[in-house]
């Protein structure tokens, strides 16, 4: 099974025509995209609400025009950026699978998703979060039928972060969190980073 890959230019913060006029054109079906990868024009801060307009916008075409309940369009991957500062135009790459064929015996491009067990905000920076990410790099690669890690060149993850009401959850259950809401980004990110690492075997959980 071949992946399809097309990106779409977003006109605006809900604008998912680009979305509806490629599934239109008959290249690839609602029902075979798989994931998307987006850049909004928004400010790329935690409060960047335009990530969940678009978000918002690309599930619903998929629910518009396929067969899949709106439960499992939630479950599919998306991630969004925000901030399109100088000469970044907003967009989203699409993937899909495709029926297409190719020369057999040849290495080529596929690719899995995976959703996380959720990660609770006292988890953000601690090896417990490590090791959810490591275990669903695991399930993509078993997705994408990838058995050895060396065929594996890109993973993509979507981290939570700290909020001030997360935290008040977090304090209601007896526990405290790692690092401040303004920290928590790059916390966030780099405790995923190690996760991906402990998947891939590049690094090793300390004892």
């Amino acid at each position: 099974m071949a992946i399809d890959v097309v990106k779409i230019e977003i006109k605006s913060v809900s604008d998912a025509s680009g979305l509806e006029e490629l599934i239109n054109s008959g290249r690839m079906g609602a029902d075979d995209i798989l994931a998307a990868i987006g850049k909004t024009e928004g400010n790329g801060g935690v409060n960047d609400f335009t990530r969940i307009l678009s978000d918002q916008a690309y599930r619903a075409v998929l629910v518009k025009y396929g067969s899949r309940s709106e439960e499992q369009i939630k479950e599919i991957p998306m991630v969004w950026s925000g901030g399109c500062d100088g000469v970044i135009t907003p967009h989203a790459t699409v993937f899909a699978r495709s029926s297409a064929g190719g020369a057999s015996g040849q290495s080529r491009l596929t690719m899995g998703t995976a959703m996380s067990e959720v990660i609770l905000p006292e988890d953000i920076g601690r090896p417990a979060m490590i090791e959810t990410v490591a275990a669903s790099v695991r399930l993509a690669m078993q997705d994408a039928g990838i058995s050895d890690v060396k065929d594996v060149h890109y993973v993509q993850t979507k981290t939570p972060l700290l909020t001030i009401e997360t935290i008040q959850q977090a304090h209601s259950r007896g526990q405290g969190v790692a690092c401040e809401v303004h920290d928590s980004m790059g916390v966030s990110n780099g405790t995923t980073g190690l996760g991906i690492a402990l998947a891939l075997g590049e690094v090793e959980m300390p004892p």
